[in-house]
This record gives C-alpha cells, structure tokens and sequence, in this order.
C-alpha cells in the first residue's frame, strides 16, 4: 500500500504521489500523531480530535476581561434580501 513517508509532512501537496489513498494515509498518520491541521496546497484540512489537545498555551487561549466586542465581521452578516415589485413588472429594487 502506497503513503506518506514516516512522519507525514505538513503540506501533503508535497507528496511523490498525490492520490486519494496517500492523501487519506498521510491524513491518517497526522491524525495519530494529534496534528490535527494538515495542509494540501492552499487549503487547511482541520480535524475533529474528539479530546482537548494542548494546542494553545493560557496566554494565547486568555480573553482579557477588559476586551472591548467588536461588531459582527461584515462576511458574518447575510447580505440584505431583495424586494419584489408587485407581480408582473418585471423590476426589483433594493
């Protein structure tokens, strides 16, 4: 059966063979070793570990307590719905 090397890089788009069966081995054997964010070119594979990890130290993982909230990110708010005109005009507006 065709895979990775041992120890998986983190990048698998840097693999010998790119095919599902490395990519899924390769995944597998960062799973095992808790690197539970593999990378395939540009894009971020983010596994569920089903346990805490010890991935963030308290300074990273700590909110101030005088934190100020911001507003919603504006990819956070749906775009706001179009009106119909009345049946049969054939116009929409904002």
């Amino acid at each position: 059966e065709r895979g990775p090397p041992p120890g998986a890089a983190r990048d698998l788009a840097a693999l010998a063979e790119l095919d599902e069966a490395a990519l899924l081995a390769g995944l597998r054997e960062r799973f095992l070793q808790q690197h539970i964010y593999t990378d395939i070119g540009d894009i971020l594979v983010a596994m569920n570990p089903f346990q805490p990890l010890p991935l963030y130290g308290r300074e990273v993982s700590a909110v101030p307590p005088a934190a100020p909230r911001r507003p919603p990110a504006a990819h956070a708010s749906p775009p706001p719905l179009p009106r119909r005109s009345p049946s049969g005009t054939g116009a929409s507006r904002p």
